[in-house]
């Protein structure tokens, strides 16, 4: 546990945003009130667009996860990605992970619950510790 205390700002950012996605997919993203007798809602995993956010979550989880195992020491990440360091793939990551739900968002505005908010905001959390990453990275502070 000592090593992961040893994250970065950015990573910690990257890791506390997949968390808050990962239960965030849960929640209500759209909610249908059927006049008062019922409300049906759906969750991150489902439609409307639900491959949108299925993709944005799982690519949430897959940054988290790469951090931690990382961290971690239980399993052997090269130092970078082809020509991208971790960095900067996490930036890119990110930003696809928050296009898409933003994506999902803006060709279906009714009925939105708040869960698809949070889904904004912790992907683009997603993106900006990916940045921070990359910032730490070319200053030297963490490997």
């Amino acid at each position: 546990m000592d090593k992961l205390k040893e994250m970065g700002i950015g990573e910690r950012t990257v890791v506390i945003a997949a968390i808050v996605l990962l239960v965030d997919s849960f929640l209500p993203w759209y909610s249908i009130d059927l006049g008062g007798y019922a409300t049906v809602s759906y969750n991150g995993w489902a439609a409307p667009s639900g491959f949108l956010s299925l993709f944005a979550i799982l690519i949430g989880v897959a940054m988290g996860a790469q951090i931690v195992l990382r961290r971690l020491g239980t399993v052997q990440f090269p130092e970078k990605l082809g020509d991208m360091s971790w960095g900067r793939v996490h930036t890119i990551a990110g930003g696809i992970a928050f296009l898409l739900v933003l994506i999902k968002w803006i060709t279906n505005t009714n009925l939105t619950a708040f869960g698809i908010y949070i889904g904004l905001l912790s992907t683009a959390a997603l993106g900006i510790g990916g940045f921070l990453m990359t910032r730490d990275e070319t200053a030297g502070d963490t490997p």
